[in-house]
């Protein structure tokens, strides 16, 4: 059997249909990108619009405030002074720079909720809308007209937010014609010396600024957080610039904090976090051994050290029936990132330790409760194990630096129980407490949040699902006129 070669015919139409297809991929994608580009602007305009409704509640003072208005930082405070209480409960919320409307602060928690989010994205999100809107006029057209991306604009809106109006002004007639062709760092530039020119006090503060946020931070520290489950956590490593054993890293954690408070103590007046990275150039130049407080050298080898200046490890030890009986490779949990590690690096921590200090749980769903208001340590703790995280949707802050909350307030029967107790970081707290939210546990780590609105969000082991809204009512059977009698007519 014989084949024959296509012919040159055949060839050139089988590449211009495949031209064809390629071009109408493109053709796609494109198409895709500019309805893509449409539903982003559609939901900036919503959200310039829901910001305009959501205002606070202040008809018991001498006229409603303009949404619209320019606020100063003046007038929020005399608004909040006046609010009284009620201001507590919610308050006039700047999100963007002088000049753009204000908005209810708990408006924007439900917001973020709603578009499945949390509450800090939530507040850059509305600040960078408000910011487009009302104080980069010209660029808010040109991406109303589908001409810079949003995402391009938030770039700029970021940057102009500190500016004064008429700072802001410039910028936004300065880039109108060449918006979404400039790269970030000409607008940086270009927000520099527009803020220079304008006012140069304030960027002599914000040079000064940029200086005092100096830090050096380990691992889950104040403002890093790891990732749960990360298969590097196994070997008992945490992030720092590179890779270290966890063990390690504490000493170094402890080492940096020793040597700020000791500078501060020598006289530096320096803030904290700049204190801490002075620490790292001291440890970088062999200074560790020095005393600061004393002046004294004192570096003993690892194998002369006493006890008591022996790593201490404290293991928090989540144990189920089966983890008894079950065979192959065991994973124990770090608490203070709650990474897994594994069961070996936990025996090598211990075999450098000078004191161990072992805390059993022997049942995380068994409920303890006292007959009072204030919630004993051992229970908040117990709470923190069950709930790890703040358990507002969304919420990532630690249990530790997040309240206890009663989820039934005391005042209303709420009993001090582990059953009625978890964690919320003070924010969501407050959004519970007067806002318009309420929660209830549905299950075992897992809670329901409703809304004034009738939305419900669930979050649970896991995370946070997608909210849900009441089905309306069907309509009342009275309520139909019936038919004409086929006979009466």
């Amino acid at each position: 059997m014989t084949t024959t070669a296509p012919g040159l015919a055949e060839v050139l139409a089988r590449e211009e249909r495949e031209r064809g297809e390629r071009e109408e991929a493109l053709r796609m994608v494109r198409s895709a990108q500019s309805q893509l580009m449409s539903a982003e602007v559609a939901k900036l305009r919503m959200i310039v619009e829901w910001a305009k409704v959501n205002r606070l509640d202040a008809d018991h003072l001498e006229g409603e405030p303009d949404p619209d208005a320019v606020t100063s930082d003046e007038e929020v405070a005399d608004l909040e002074a006046a609010l009284g209480d009620q201001g507590f409960c919610d308050r006039w919320f700047s999100v963007a720079g002088p000049g753009a409307p204000v908005v209810s602060e708990f408006a924007v928690m439900e917001l973020a909720s709603t578009l499945g989010m949390g509450t800090d994205a939530g507040i850059t999100l509305v600040g960078r809308v408000l910011e487009l809107k009302y104080r980069l006029p010209c660029l808010y057209r040109r991406v109303e007209e589908l001409g810079v991306p949003v995402w391009k604009a938030f770039e700029l809106a970021d940057l102009t937010t500190p500016l004064s109006a008429e700072a802001a002004d410039h910028v936004d007639r300065q880039v109108e014609a060449v918006a979404g062709k400039i790269g970030k760092r000409q607008m940086e530039r270009l927000v520099a010396e527009t803020q220079a020119r304008f006012d140069p006090d304030a960027a002599a503060e914000a040079e000064r600024e940029k200086r005092e946020r100096r830090f050096f931070d380990i691992g889950d520290t104040r403002r890093t957080e790891t990732e749960s489950g990360s298969l590097e956590s196994l070997a008992g490593t945490r992030e720092v610039t590179g890779c270290l054993d966890a063990a390690d890293a504490a000493d170094l954690e402890a080492a940096i904090r020793h040597t700020a408070r000791a500078l501060g103590k020598a006289g530096c007046e320096d803030s904290l976090d700049v204190r801490r990275a002075a620490a790292v150039g001291e440890l970088a130049r062999n200074q560790l051994a020095l005393d600061l407080e004393t002046g004294e050298i004192t570096d003993p080898q690892p194998h002369q050290r006493s006890a008591s200046h022996r790593r201490a490890v404290e293991l928090v030890v989540h144990l189920s029936d089966e983890a008894f009986t079950a065979a192959g490779f065991m994973v124990g949990r770090l608490e203070s990132t709650q990474t897994p590690v594994s069961a070996e690096v936990i025996r090598e921590w211990c075999g450098t330790a000078g004191k161990i200090t072992v805390r059993p749980v022997i049942d995380l769903n068994g409920a303890v409760h006292v007959e009072q208001y204030e919630v004993p340590k051992r229970m908040k703790q117990r709470s923190r194990w069950t709930d790890p995280r703040c358990v507002y949707p969304h919420c990532n802050r630690p249990a530790d630096r997040c309240d206890c909350d009663h989820l039934k307030p005391y005042e209303q029967g709420g009993a001090t129980c582990t059953c009625n107790l978890a964690p919320l970081c003070r924010r969501h707290h407050r959004f519970k407490t007067h806002g318009a939210v309420t929660y209830r546990r549905i299950g075992p780590s897992a809670y329901e949040g409703e809304f004034q609105t009738g939305m419900t969000i669930v979050r649970d082991h896991l995370g946070t699902h997608e909210p849900q809204w009441p089905k309306p009512p069907p309509p009342d059977e009275f309520d139909i006129e019936p038919p004409d009698d086929p006979v009466l007519g």
